[in-house]
């Protein structure tokens, strides 16, 4: 195939005319003539697979400008299977050959230009190949290109939304005209998805051709025909009823058809907009869970879902400015709408274990358009979108006519989308206020269902790195504590108990010889609930025979009682290696992990902090190299173990010193050029009954964690508990904390003052 497409591509530079055209008369007659089908299929096989690799979206955050979607690629592989089938050599030899149109050909030649032109940019700038353009060289590439305006953010989205929108023109068209010219296999429903199952069944033995005309469409072998130019003219409320009948029939729409309402959606007026019948078949396609996704798709593929929804419109080809995110506004929310999809039927987890949830919703509808509205805020480009997003969802629902119970329960879910994640992954939910709190917010269990499915399915749609095991597992104790709380049933107290029953069980069965009964019925009783919930047996295990390991020392007349017991797991799928500390709290013994950790070029991802009520820890911090981001390497594991084992039994140790010979000078993630995360941090009275939380988020730097909890200690605050997360870059930490007497930080001068410290330690790094 590549061999055959050089052959194609070769230019007479130089030399005897005649023979090179004899050249391509052979070519053609040897290589490509008989052999249509076999190159084309290689094409489109190699095609699935690029795009596949490189995101399968023409809105990455990072675009692939040669092979991703929407790519030079894509352009170039229409052209050279296009050559296969019709010995044509450019665009314009297809329009004259009326097997494109001319805004069609214009589009993709002012895409590809566009294209080229920033890759050629992104090859002066690095004097090197360069396909990929990342966020640190978006800033220069969009100035050199004619993006002066001031703003760094301001500049980087105007240039990326061009470059979105030309990639998005690129990916459409090319995939309209190949099936146009009948380059792909026969059509089978909705393009890159497959038919819910409920579907398939209703189609024995493959489509049929129908004939007979319907509501003036024809459906011919998976696809949506018009029996007219005027099909939307005569009735536009045909624009909505199609994707209807695409819906309920599993079929996708010619690309003639789809060409006919991209120009014709002058006809989406205030009428339209307005009209009852249209706004029942648009809440009829929202309520049918599970194949929602794709309908949606093909929408906003014509402009159509744009037009009906303005709020939602106003996203397309939008940046997003947040570290996490993978895709622009609108292709994220099109993915939320996939992934709930993808949990009607799941057979595997993670998906599978909210089927259950999402079949008990008695109206789908609202969470759908609550995945649709959720991010409408963010066009307004002045942060807390959240806030704009409810406005705006308050718009859509005044003009779609929602009743009063829907209306509000789709405003709490919009308004609360972020809280469950937040709740869950930062707050101790073992604490009862947390509990009181976050129920007291949801309100009832028909939104808190909403709100568990739309915060798993917004996670797995910002980032294919976001979502965990861990994270799941939190989200699901916040749910059966909260459903719980407001059902006031025992069920989940039981099944809770049931579930460490059976673990207990298995950790006996696999418990070897020296373990004593006594030591794990102390590992069962002595460790808080969340615990359990997180870990498996033989991770249980793995921690009772560390705990072991640490009760010998304490008999030991050779080993000093204070010093940890370190065991080590690397985890190469998963980017991290795992360590693991027993020892007897005491002050500062955070304080002291975290800066042995830095001393050793270590970068702390995330951290698991349970302590036993005999006082012995049992922490699991996951790290990296703080300089290339890999597994952390025997050299600094040894010099974590030595500094911890100083620090833990008595030797002076200059953490600061250690840390600073440390810091790199070019961290891992790079924000645009002339910004940073902001540093936030708030107080909370409100989250536990006994302790202040203090949540904290800021750039990651070596030396954070330490830094904070040194401040922490100075400010004569005791961390009772905390949890660390970083995430491509940002710290996002939560600290429950009180004072030496045992009470909460209740004056307002000293958190005040608590909140300067902290800011000034965390900006003082980045001047060292």
């Amino acid at each position: 195939m590549q061999a055959k497409t050089s052959l194609i591509e070769a230019r007479l530079i130089a030399g005897d005319d005649a023979l090179f055209k004899r050249f391509q008369r052979t070519l053609v007659s040897k290589c490509v003539a008989g052999y249509e089908p076999e190159y084309i299929a290689m094409r489109l096989a190699d095609q699935a697979a690029r795009r596949a690799k490189f995101g399968n979206s023409a809105c990455m955050q990072e675009p692939n400008l040669k092979n991703g979607c929407g790519g030079l690629r894509d352009y170039q592989n229409l052209l050279w299977m296009a050559f296969f089938k019709y010995r044509t050599h450019s665009l314009k030899e297809l329009q004259a050959h009326d097997l494109i149109g001319e805004a069609e050909r214009k589009h993709l030649e002012e895409a590809y230009d566009f294209l080229l032109r920033v890759r050629t940019e992104m090859h002066y700038h690095t004097n090197r190949a360069m396909d990929a353009l990342s966020k640190s060289l978006q800033p220069a590439v969009a100035y050199n290109l004619g993006y002066h305006e001031r703003s760094p953010s301001k500049r980087i989205e105007g240039f990326m939304r061009d470059l979105y929108t030309h990639s998005r023109n690129i990916f459409l068209i090319t995939r309209t005209l190949e099936q146009r010219l009948a380059l792909l296999p026969q059509a089978h429903g909705f393009s890159g998805f497959s038919l819910p199952s409920r579907l398939t069944g209703l189609l024995p033995g493959g489509r049929k051709l129908v004939t007979e005309p319907v509501d003036g469409f024809k459906f011919i072998n998976g696809e949506i025909h018009a029996v007219s130019n005027r099909v939307f003219r005569d009735h536009p409320r045909r624009l909505m009823r199609v994707f209807l009948y695409a819906q309920q029939r599993g079929l996708r729409l010619h690309p003639d058809l789809a060409q006919l309402m991209r120009n014709q959606l002058g006809l989406v007026d205030r009428a339209f907009l307005s009209d009852e019948h249209v706004r029942e078949t648009f809440l009829a396609i929202l309520d049918q869970r599970g194949s929602v996704a794709p309908v949606l798709r093909a929408m906003h593929e014509v402009d159509l879902l744009g037009k009906y929804l303005p709020e939602f419109g106003k996203l397309t080809c939008l940046v997003q400015h947040e570290f996490y995110h993978q895709y622009t506004a609108d292709e994220h929310t099109l993915m939320c709408l996939e992934q709930l999809d993808r949990v009607w039927e799941a057979k595997a987890p993670p998906y599978s274990t909210y089927t259950p949830l999402f079949q008990k919703i008695e109206r789908p509808f609202i969470l759908y358009l609550a995945l649709l509205l959720h991010d409408v805020g963010k066009a307004d480009g002045h942060g807390h979108h959240t806030e704009v997003s409810c406005e705006l969802a308050v718009r859509a629902a005044k003009r779609l006519r929602l009743d009063e119970a829907a209306a509000k329960t789709l405003l709490l879910v919009i308004e609360h989308h972020l809280l469950m994640a937040n709740v869950s992954q930062r707050r101790d939910l073992d604490d009862p206020a947390v509990i009181r709190q976050f129920a007291k917010k949801v309100q009832t269990p028909e939104t808190l269902a909403l709100l568990t499915l739309h915060t798993f399915v917004d996670s797995e749609a910002t980032s294919d790195k976001l979502w965990n095991g861990f994270k799941d597992l939190l989200l699901g104790s916040l749910h059966h504590k909260a459903m719980q709380l407001m059902t006031g049933g025992t069920e989940f107290v039981r099944v809770e108990e049931k579930q460490r029953e059976g673990l207990m069980q298995e950790v006996r069965r696999l418990a070897p010889e020296p373990l004593s009964e006594e030591e794990l019925q102390a590992q069962f009783a002595t460790l808080p609930a969340p615990y359990f919930q997180i870990h498996p047996a033989k991770e249980i295990l793995g921690d009772l025979l560390v705990a072991h390991r640490f009760m010998r020392l304490q008999v030991s007349d050779e080993e000093n009682p204070l010093a940890p017991v370190v065991n080590w797991h690397n985890e190469p799928d998963r980017g991290y290696s795992a360590v693991k500390i027993c020892t007897w709290d005491r002050a500062g013994l955070f304080r002291k992990i975290a800066g042995s950790l830095s001393a050793a070029g270590l970068n702390i991802l995330s951290a698991q902090i349970f302590t036993r009520k005999d006082d012995i820890v049992l922490d699991t911090f996951f790290v990296a190299d703080a300089l290339t981001g890999n597994l952390a390497g025997l050299d600094q594991r040894e010099r974590f173990e030595s500094v911890l084992h100083k620090a833990l039994t008595g030797e002076e140790v200059d953490f600061p010193a250690l840390i600073g010979r440390q810091r790199i000078s070019r961290p891992l993630y790079q924000a645009y050029f002339g910004e940073k995360i902001a540093t936030q941090i708030y107080l909370d009275n409100e989250a536990s009954e006994r302790r202040t939380l203090i949540e904290i988020e800021t750039e990651d730097r070596i030396g954070l964690l330490y830094t904070i909890s040194q401040t922490l200690t100075e400010l004569a605050l005791d961390i009772s508990s905390a949890k660390i997360c970083t995430e491509r870059g940002a710290a996002i930490d939560s600290f429950y904390v009180r004072e030496l007497t045992g009470s909460k930080v209740l004056d307002p001068e000293r958190q005040h003052s608590i909140e300067r410290q902290l800011r000034r330690a965390i900006h003082a790094l980045d001047a060292k």
